[in-house]
């Protein structure tokens, strides 16, 4: 009984533990997944299509339990999640999905900002888009034309069209090229 219980030091006869106890390959491989099978599960989502067709209440747990993992998941993996969740045209989520974030020290990206962005101006919330805008050329990002076309969206939403107009010249003064995106 002691000595399926001793596993020994040198580096050529390490066994682990859990294999001599259960005596075969299967009860380790078991193990390994019952301790690690939860940091993976939301990547395997992410990647397997599953954000395709998920319903919000899913979308929100698997953000939850991306949340708990440790270390935190790529900010690739939270802006699939946050696109996939405004794609169903819940923008009052994903902004609150984003200041999780924040409030939790995630570093956001340009494409994560572009999301965040979108989702203010589709819900009427301009100044809020403006500032994330400002927050985010502070740290260094450059606005792409994905950002401008949703400023661009969103002053023509809230009947500014003289400021849609005056941010049109300017993206054209700074290289862009406007293109039938921005125009709708």
């Amino acid at each position: 009984m002691w000595r399926t219980m001793v596993i020994s030091s040198t580096p050529r006869r390490f066994v682990h533990r859990r294999l001599i106890v259960k005596g075969n390959i299967y009860g380790f491989c078991c193990w390994i997944r019952a301790f690690s099978g939860a940091s993976y599960d939301y990547r395997e989502k992410i990647r397997g299509g599953f954000l395709q067709d998920i319903k919000l209440d899913d979308a929100i747990g698997l953000f939850s339990e991306m949340v708990k993992s440790r270390p935190f998941p790529s900010i690739i993996d939270f802006s699939k999640l946050l696109s996939a969740i405004a794609k169903m045209k819940k923008y009052d989520v994903v902004i609150s999905l984003g200041e999780q974030m924040q409030n939790l020290r995630i570093a956001n990206d340009l494409y994560t900002y572009n999301i965040l962005i979108n989702c203010f101006c589709r819900s009427s919330q301009l100044p809020l888009a403006l500032a994330l805008l400002g927050k985010m050329m502070k740290l260094g990002y450059d606005p792409s034309i994905i950002t401008l076309s949703s400023l661009l969206n969103g002053y023509c939403h809230g009947n500014r069209i003289s400021e849609a107009v005056a941010l049109l010249d300017q993206m054209v003064e700074m290289g862009y090229k406007p293109d039938s995106v921005t125009f709708t």
